[in-house]
């Protein structure tokens, strides 16, 4: 037991020694148990920040205790030695966080070492640029639609750049995920993270309509059939992967001649924003829900180098 002074004020902490098979364990039991209604997706990513956790541990295990100051060495592992960015060093601390969470659930630790440790603070910009206005435009003009996969990688890339749709959700939505009201389109979408497609995501009007064009050149196209698939000859009407379209996206921004070493495929969705913000002058609180931020901060980061505020 060690007695931690914070703020002038003692508190007996627990320390705790733990052989690498007990972490081992403990770890698959927190993957299985604590994190049982989580998607694949954020499954994947605890485990990946933990087994990095296990790689220090495994060195550090003769005088890591649990303690905060443990925490903090291996916060400062990770930056300066893994050399990892804010927003993995922030990523990695909070599976950590949650694993000693656990801990304390089965009463290994009285309570989190981690809760002490701050993350890293959140950027104030983007790392992925945007395009402008002009360049959006240009973008869709060198995309052709006499073939199918180009109608398909137009459709991709208005969906990001008119819709805020991800590739993660892109690639997971389904014929049957795109409702068409009276006057608009709805698609529902998976977002990353989550189990379901319970996040609404407005279409406009021409662009549903250019969906429906599309699905009818197809040959099967059923409800559950993906709303985006493969047109080459081995994998034709497959579902396309992440990779895939990432390829494809790519390739039409080097067409179009929008080359910087920030652009990349995700940023079609921050330009969706940077669209509302500076052009069509939507509110913040508009922005923020058709972006489906958690936090009016998020959206704000899209006005740091803006002549619009809020």
């Amino acid at each position: 037991m060690k007695r931690n002074c914070i703020r002038q004020t003692c508190i007996a902490m627990k320390t705790l020694t733990l052989s690498m098979a007990k972490l081992e364990q403990e770890i698959n039991g927190f993957l299985t148990d604590y994190l049982k209604e989580k998607s694949a997706e954020t499954h994947g990513t605890y485990q990946r920040a933990l087994r990095e956790f296990q790689r220090y541990f495994a060195v550090a295990k003769e005088w890591f205790l649990f303690r905060p100051e443990d925490i903090e060495q291996y916060k400062t592992y990770l930056m300066k030695e893994k050399k990892l960015s804010q927003v993995s060093v922030s990523t990695y601390l909070t599976a950590l966080r949650r694993l000693l969470d656990y801990f304390v659930a089965q009463h290994l630790l009285d309570e989190n070492p981690a809760k002490s440790v701050k993350g890293n603070r959140r950027p104030t910009t983007h790392t992925a640029g945007v395009l402008t206005e002009a360049e959006a435009q240009k973008l869709l003009l060198v995309i052709p639609t006499e073939k199918l996969q180009d109608q398909r990688d137009r459709i991709a890339v208005r969906l990001m750049m008119e819709s805020a749709v991800s590739e993660h959700e892109l690639v997971k939505a389904n014929v049957e995920d795109l409702k068409k009201f009276s006057t608009r389109y709805v698609l529902f979408v998976q977002a990353k993270g989550k189990k379901t497609k319970d996040d609404a995501v407005d279409v406009p009007l021409s662009l549903g309509f250019e969906i429906e064009a599309y699905l009818e050149r197809r040959r099967k196209v059923l409800p559950l059939s993906p709303l985006l698939v493969s047109h080459s000859r081995r994998v034709s009407e497959e579902r396309m992967t992440t990779r895939a379209l990432n390829y494809r996206l790519n390739h039409w921004l080097d067409a179009a001649g929008i080359v910087r070493d920030n652009i990349t495929p995700h940023s079609l969705r921050h330009t969706a924003a940077k669209l509302w913000i500076e052009r069509d002058r939507l509110p913040l609180e508009e922005v923020k829900r058709r972006m489906r931020h958690g936090m009016i901060a998020t959206t704000k980061i899209y006005t740091a180098n803006s002549s619009i505020s809020d």
